[in-house]
């Protein structure tokens, strides 16, 4: 497959400051989703789909439970002897403060094996993509770089993966905006991007020999015409993770059959490291509407609108709405829980009542006692 051509480079700690509970002790990409996901499954599965046997995940910090996830890859199909799944922490004084540095430090590793390609992934983001139609269209139009981008509405971009595109008729990037004001729908870069190995070492090593930093601004900005840049558009569901409340609202929107359908498509399926588990058990009073369980869950009171990971016991009589609650936790009996995300392991005693609202749901770390 053409894909082959391709190594992937996955950020495990993309936009983690605009979520400083959800990552204090995970990287992004270790972030529960959807009730059995982890959000890295997402860029990873889609470069497996796509025939990318080569990818390296690069994690600056609190990557144990990352590892511990992701394993040998073989979740993947990246079990390899050779290429593979392969687990890019930092060293010595490296600690990949910015992406040209980053590069830099990686430039063994990027440069040692035979393909031609580096298409590079933020880990904020959910879709399912076929990249390889990706690589069809940058070879088809014979670009420097090719960047992925989806029509969006967003107040404020806060990612230094993301920037605006304005494109022409050839859909050539004629304009690279960084973080402008505006409340329009704009063609809102992914993240993901592909180009040439040798161009982006070439342009990486520029960079470095004139002290100069910013991936975007640095070397695509000033270049727009010299280089040959283009826009592949992604028409399918498409969120980013950029506060408690996108990740609230993403988790939310997977109660839409159409999205569900599309995010979940069986001829690109999203891998995970699989729990076993017994299947759920629903007590004789127990009522479930709208909501999405893992297995494993004992349910003896009210489910409504909610995502409810693996492992989870909702006690007698309480009652669990618009909520997002994590693997293992404990929900004693005369609960009433809304609009609240309960990270993994919790507690929450016989008679407690958490309300949040739909636009600042609250948030229990991990391993509380409430």
């Amino acid at each position: 497959m053409g894909s082959n051509k391709i190594l992937g480079l996955i950020f495990a700690n993309t936009n983690e400051k605009h979520l400083p509970d959800l990552t204090s002790q995970r990287t992004m990409g270790s972030v529960p989703f959807g009730g059995k996901y982890r959000i890295i499954d997402f860029p990873l599965s889609n470069m497996s789909n796509s025939g990318i046997n080569n990818v390296g995940i690069i994690a600056k910090s609190n990557f144990h439970s990352l590892m511990d996830h992701l394993g040998s890859g073989s979740a993947w199909d990246l079990a390899r002897r050779r290429s593979g799944l392969s687990i890019l922490p930092p060293y010595g004084e490296h600690d990949f403060s910015n992406l040209i540095e980053t590069f830099s430090n990686l430039h063994g590793y990027i440069e040692h094996g035979d393909e031609e390609y580096v298409l590079i992934s933020p880990s904020d983001c959910i879709m399912n993509i076929d990249y390889s139609k990706v690589l069809a269209f940058h070879e088809e139009k014979d670009a420097d770089v090719t960047f992925v981008y989806t029509k969006k509405r967003i107040d404020h971009i806060q990612s230094d993966f993301r920037s605006i595109l304005e494109l022409d008729s050839e859909s050539r990037i004629t304009k690279i905006m960084v973080s402008p004001v505006t409340n329009d729908e704009y063609n809102l870069t992914t993240g993901s991007i592909l180009m040439k190995k040798d161009f982006l070492m070439a342009a990486v090593k520029k960079c470095i020999a004139e002290c100069r930093y910013d991936f975007i601004k640095d070397i695509f900005q000033p270049n727009i015409s010299k280089y040959k840049l283009y826009g592949y558009e992604s028409t399918g569901y498409c969120e980013f993770i950029t506060s408690v409340k996108a990740y609230f609202d993403a988790n939310m929107k997977l109660m839409d059959n159409d999205i569900r359908d599309e995010l979940f498509n069986p001829q690109r399926p999203i891998y995970t490291k699989v729990r076993d588990d017994i299947p759920c058990k629903y007590g004789l009073e127990s009522s479930v509407k709208n909501s999405l369980i893992a297995q494993g869950c004992i349910i003896n009171g009210t489910v409504e609108n909610s995502i409810i990971s693996k492992g989870v016991y909702v006690g007698k009589n309480t009652i669990v709405k618009n909520s997002i609650i994590m693997q293992d936790t404990v929900i004693s009996d005369n609960s009433i829980l809304s609009y609240v995300v309960i990270d993994k392991d919790v507690t929450i005693k016989e008679g407690r009542q958490i309300q949040g609202c739909d636009s600042y749901p609250m948030y229990i770390s991990k391993k509380s006692i409430v």
